[in-house]
C-alpha cells in the first residue's frame, strides 16, 4: 500500500478529525469571502470616503467597542464550555445567554448614545454615526445560536448565515458608491449586515428541530455564570481597550483624518486575526476532551498547540513587513500611502495574537478567568499609557509600536503573577527553542 493510501485510510477511519477538519474549512473558507469581499469593496469604501470620513466611521466602530464586553457580561465565553459539556441544558443555557445579552445590549445603547454627546459635543455627524452602530447591540443576542452549532463543530450553518448577509450589506454598499450617498447609509448598512445574520441564525436553528421558545431564563444559572464570567467582563474591556483604544485617542489627540490613515493599516493586519480563533473553535472541543483521557495527552496537545501558534504567524509577518506600503498604495491608492510604516509596524502584534487566543482558552477551559483579566488589564494599561507618550511623538506609528508592545505583554507578562500558571509560560518558552521542533514527529 502505498504513502497516499496510508494517510487516506488512517483519515478515513478518524471520524473526530474529518469534522475538526472540515470546521476549520469552512471558517477559513468566511474568513477568506469576508477578505476578499473586503479587498473589492471595503477599500472601495475607504476610496470613496477619503480619510476623514472614513476615520470618523472607525472611530464610532472603535468607540462602540469599548462598550461591548459589556454585552452579555461574558457569558458567552462560558457558553461554548457549557454547551459542550451539558448539550442537554442547552434550552436553560441558550435562554439564560440570550436574555443576559439582549438586557445588556439595550443598556450599552442607551450609554453610549450619551456617553458620545459628552466626548464629542456639537458634532451631530459623530453622535448620529455613533447612533445607528449602537442600534445593533441588542442582535449579539442571538448569537447564542452560533455558540451551540460551534459547540456541536458544525460551523457550516454559521458561517452561510454570516457570509448572506454580508453579501446582502455589501451590495446596498455599491450602490451607494455608485448612487454617490453619504457617510450614514453605509453605516446603516452595517446594521442591515446584522439584522440579515439573525434571521438566518433562526432558520438553520428551526431546520435543526430546535426552537427559540423553548429557551428557558434561570435566575439561580444566571448568577453561576456571572459569577464565573464577571473577571471576562473586565478582561474584555481590557482587551477593546488595547485594540481599539488607540483609534479613540487618535481622534481625541490628532483628528478624524488620521484615524483614517491608521485604520487603513490596522484593517490590512486585522484580515488574519481569524486564523488563530478559526484553529482554537475547531481544536477546542478535542483539546477539552482530552483532558479527560490524561494529563499527559493534554499536555502533550497543549505543547504542540503553543509550538505552532509561535511559529506559524511569521508565514504573514515577513512577506508583509518588508511589502507594506506597496501593499497599501496598491489597494487604497496614494492618498493612503503614508500608512505603509504604520503597517509595517502593526503586522507583528500577529505575533503575540496567536499565543494569546491559544493561552486564553487554555485559561478559560481551566477556570482561571483571574489570571485572563490580570493578563488583560495589563495589556491595556500599558497600551493607554504608551499611547500618552508615543501618539504625540510619533503620531500614529507611536500608536501601532504601543499596540504591538501591549499585546507582547499580555500574552506572556500575567502568567508571571500565578504560580499554578507559570508552567505555560515555561511551554511558551520552549516552543521558541527550534531544536525542540525539529526534534518531534511530524
Amino acid at each position: 500500500m502505498g504513502l497516499n493510501s496510508k494517510i487516506r485510510l488512517q483519515f478515513k477511519n478518524r471520524p473526530i478529525l474529518q469534522k475538526i477538519i472540515k470546521n476549520i474549512s469552512w471558517l477559513t473558507f468566511e474568513r477568506a469571502f469576508q477578505l476578499v469581499l473586503s479587498v473589492f469593496v471595503g477599500i472601495w469604501i475607504a476610496r470613496y470616503l477619503g480619510p476623514s470620513d472614513f476615520g470618523l466611521m472607525n472611530f464610532a466602530i472603535a468607540f462602540g467597542s469599548i462598550f461591548g464586553p459589556f454585552i452579555g457580561m461574558g457569558v458567552s465565553s462560558i457558553l461554548l464550555r457549557e454547551l459542550i459539556k451539558h448539550p442537554e441544558n442547552k434550552d436553560v443555557l441558550s435562554g439564560t445567554a440570550f436574555w443576559i445579552t439582549f438586557v445588556t445590549g439595550l443598556i450599552v445603547t442607551l450609554v453610549m448614545d450619551i456617553l458620545i454627546l459628552f466626548v464629542r459635543p456639537n458634532d451631530f455627524e459623530a453622535f448620529l454615526v455613533v447612533f445607528v452602530f449602537s442600534l445593533g447591540n441588542v442582535l449579539p443576542a442571538f448569537d447564542v445560536i452560533s455558540i451551540w452549532f460551534d459547540s456541536k463543530t458544525e460551523s457550516n450553518k454559521t458561517v452561510i448565515s454570516r457570509n448572506v448577509g454580508l453579501i446582502f450589506s455589501y451590495i446596498f454598499r455599491i450602490y451607494f458608491i455608485l448612487a454617490g450617498f453619504p457617510l450614514i447609509f453605509f453605516v446603516i448598512a452595517s446594521l442591515l449586515d446584522s439584522i440579515l445574520r439573525v434571521i438566518f441564525y433562526l432558520y438553520y436553528y428551526q431546520r435543526d428541530k430546535q426552537s427559540i421558545f423553548s429557551w428557558k431564563f434561570d435566575l439561580s444559572l444566571a448568577k453561576q455564570l456571572l459569577s464565573i464570567s464577571w473577571p471576562l467582563i473586565l478582561s474584555g474591556v481590557m482587551i477593546v481597550i488595547y485594540m481599539k483604544i488607540d483609534q479613540v485617542m487618535i481622534g481625541l489627540m490628532l483628528s478624524d483624518y488620521e484615524v483614517g490613515i491608521y485604520s487603513v493599516a490596522v484593517k490590512l493586519t486585522e484580515v488574519v486575526y481569524f486564523l488563530p480563533v478559526v484553529i482554537m473553535i475547531s481544536l477546542l472541543p478535542s483539546l477539552i476532551k482530552s483532558k479527560s483521557i490524561s494529563k499527559e495527552v493534554y499536555e502533550k496537545r497543549l505543547q504542540k498547540l503553543f509550538d505552532f501558534m509561535t511559529w506559524f504567524p511569521f508565514v504573514l509577518i515577513i512577506p508583509i513587513f518588508f511589502l507594506a506600503t506597496p501593499i497599501v498604495t496598491l489597494l487604497y491608492g496614494q492618498e493612503y500611502a503614508i500608512a505603509g510604516p504604520t503597517l509595517a509596524i502593526s503586522i507583528w502584534a500577529l505575533f503575540a495574537i496567536f499565543i494569546k487566543v491559544a493561552v486564553e482558552n487554555y485559561l478559560l477551559n481551566e477556570n482561571l478567568t483571574k489570571v485572563v483579566f490580570i493578563s488583560s488589564l495589563l495589556g491595556a494599561s500599558s497600551n493607554i499609557i504608551l499611547n500618552l507618550f508615543l501618539i504625540p511623538i510619533y503620531g500614529i506609528n507611536g500608536a501601532a509600536i504601543a499596540t504591538v508592545l501591549s499585546y507582547i505583554v499580555a500574552a506572556y507578562l500575567g502568567l508571571i503573577f500565578f504560580k499554578n500558571v507559570r508552567f505555560v509560560l515555561r511551554m511558551l518558552f520552549k516552543s521558541f527553542n527550534i531544536f525542540h521542533i525539529l526534534s518531534k514527529r511530524i
